[in-house]
């Protein structure tokens, strides 16, 4: 693909591995699984469906993990709330509408007493995202990606290649997958509002290519291919809105309307993230960054740019991403926000980083030992004043700052810890 080489993930999920970098993009134990669990489950959906209008700030989209797994599990869920719904109109004769369920109840079908526990409006009028990438064919790749694929070949050159055969298990585990209603929601308004896409020759090349044909949804990509092919390659742009939905079938329109989530406005904007959001006026109700790690793409973890995302972050938001970094941490709480760490329920462990307005939101504040962090050389952050500095020199200047510091290390701050807890 390009500069990137795809491989498969334990989770069926689709993984690329970075040529410029010489580093993988998504994690070699599961792409998707890593989404849910960093971007989607430390989510507070209960303060979250207070809203009928939800708005999310996709930073560094990609091949699309965050945003598809955020829209998939609202609609995985509201399916499956709105079969109980029936099931309990069914059981206990119920004529009345029943708004919806709330997502953390537990009750009985047998219980008429739980009845009142199922309460509230939870159906958004409008679920609004923008999803800011600078590769148009990453973006323009994500309808197209395969979720869930039980047989792949795991064991090749690339994996040898990048030593990542120990992220294997004999079977793939496959937590998730990605109903094609949401690729076909993303596709179609990829192709209204991003009509420039059909003419990119690059993306089109990575499509036709046989050898990445494993990869994708056939159906959604022959349909593509064919559309550029026999319709759109000159069409007037007036006329495209009235034609692409000729070419996509209306069965997966009409099940994201079953659900309740037809609503769904998407919007790419292929750019700087930092000069998009500068320009950005919306006030996010959630933030993903996704960047590339810090180490080599810091003009996206600057104290700067996460003082510029304060300032899009609603009061009751939260502001997710994969770092934990000390650096990372002591940027945000340096632009105000309050900041506290991920629970992975399935690992066991704490990974990522959460940071908000309200520290109501926090469910695992940083412990002793991460405050501590934040003190030393470890916990100096990245500066980028204007929003427009190359990270080789973001990179210069961080270095020097750490190198004249008169702050202790990381190493020997942890050092000196666990003597004194010993």
């Amino acid at each position: 693909m390009s500069e990137f080489q795809a491989y498969f993930t334990n989770d069926g999920s689709v993984g690329l591995y970075s040529k410029d970098y010489d580093d993988i993009y998504h994690s070699a134990s599961g792409a998707l699984t890593e989404a849910y669990e960093k971007f989607v489950c430390p989510v507070n959906w209960d303060n979250l469906l207070k809203y009928d209008d939800i708005k999310v700030l996709d930073i560094c989209y990609g091949i699309g993990y965050n945003t598809k797994s955020f829209l998939n599990y609202i609609f995985e869920n509201k399916k499956k709330l709105l079969k109980i719904k029936n099931e309990i109109k069914k059981i206990f004769f119920i004529d009345e509408n029943i708004d919806t369920i709330h997502t953390d109840n537990n009750y009985s079908l047998n219980n008429r007493n739980n009845i009142d526990k199922i309460y509230t409006n939870n159906i958004f009028n409008n679920i609004s995202v923008t999803a800011l990438d600078n590769d148009e064919i990453l973006t323009g790749l994500s309808p197209f990606i395969k979720t869930g694929v039980k047989n792949f070949k795991k064991n090749h050159e690339l994996i040898d290649k990048l030593k990542l055969n120990k992220y294997f298990s004999d079977k793939p585990v496959i937590n998730y997958k990605i109903n094609n209603s949401i690729n076909y929601e993303i596709l179609s308004q990829l192709l209204e509002k991003n009509p420039q896409i059909l003419n990119n020759d690059d993306l089109l090349k990575v499509l036709s290519d046989k050898s990445n044909s494993s990869y994708f949804i056939a159906h959604l990509k022959n349909l593509f291919l064919s559309m550029h092919k026999n319709t759109f390659k000159n069409i007037n742009l007036l006329n495209l809105h009235n034609i692409y939905y000729r070419y996509l079938t209306n069965c997966y329109k009409r099940e994201l309307k079953g659900a309740y989530i037809e609503n769904i406005d998407f919007n790419v904007k292929i750019n700087d993230a930092r000069l998009s959001v500068k320009e950005d006026k919306n006030i996010y109700n959630l933030i993903f960054l996704d960047a590339f790690t810090h180490s080599k793409c810091p003009c996206l973890w600057s104290y700067d740019f996460f003082k510029e995302l304060y300032n899009h972050l609603s009061e009751d938001g939260m502001l997710l991403t994969y770092s934990s970094a000390a650096q990372i941490r002591s940027a945000m709480i340096a632009a105000g926000f309050a900041v506290g760490k991920i629970f992975n329920t399935r690992l066991n462990k704490f990974q990522g980083t959460v940071a908000v307005k309200n520290i109501d939101l926090i469910k695992h504040p940083l412990s002793e030992s991460d405050l501590g962090l934040l003190k030393t050389k470890a916990g100096i952050f990245y500066r980028d004043r204007n929003l427009s500095s190359q990270n080789e020199a973001i990179i210069m200047a961080h270095k020097t700052e750490v190198e004249n510091s008169n702050l202790m290390s990381s190493s020997m701050y942890l050092k000196t810890r666990r003597k004194n807890v010993l």
